[in-house]
């Protein structure tokens, strides 16, 4: 990933930079191939808990969808929609806690960056915003307005589908101690620990 061209913003760090006053305990690599893969190979998975959280909820049970012509475009409109959203609200978030966000695109992947070290609650709520945030909001659309609900449903299966990376980054920010701090990198995140500890 050290080729990304951020289209706005600064490109991420290439090397983990130094923090004074921590040490670097850790350089998790994300391995966007994997990560692409595995993202759509859960699509179904999350087709099947969306339609049953719907249902749970009192949202419509069954489900027609047709395809006409243009449809293919739609769906591709909706998916390149659905991205740039879901970066956004990593940079809405990372901005909130005082980050300058930078956005980029790659081969397969879209992603937002920023040069600055977060705290673990910090990290952890960039890292996680989008799939809560646009996952409540398709549901809850799909409850209001149930015309819409397959639709709203692809919205949210898309969106978690391309949210694996994130959720496998959560998964090794937990694992980090309380008071760990964390660097964005080109091919993933750094984590250091103040340099008192042993």
């Amino acid at each position: 990933m050290n080729d990304l061209r951020p289209w706005i913003g600064e490109p991420p760090h290439a090397v983990a930079p130094v923090l004074p006053g921590y040490k670097q305990i850790a350089h998790e690599r994300l391995e966007i191939g994997k990560m692409t893969i595995s993202g759509l190979l859960l699509i179904p998975v999350w087709a099947i808990g969306f339609t049953a959280l719907l249902a749970l909820l009192g949202g419509r049970r069954e489900f027609e969808m047709s395809f006409e012509p243009w449809g293919f475009l739609w769906l591709a409109g909706l998916l390149v929609a659905v991205i740039v959203v879901h970066e956004l609200v990593h940079g809405l978030t990372a901005a909130l806690f005082g980050a300058k966000p930078a956005y980029g695109v790659g081969p397969g992947f879209a992603y937002t960056t920023f040069l600055e070290s977060m705290s673990k609650v910090a990290y952890l709520a960039i890292g996680l915003a989008p799939l809560i945030l646009i996952s409540v909001a398709a549901v809850a659309g799909a409850l209001i307005w149930p015309a819409a609900a397959g639709w709203l449903l692809v919205v949210a299966i898309i969106n978690a589908s391309g949210a694996v990376g994130d959720l496998w980054m959560a998964a090794r920010i937990l694992r980090a101690p309380s008071d760990a701090r964390f660097y964005d990198l080109a091919d993933g995140f750094a984590v250091y620990v103040p340099e008192e500890r042993g």
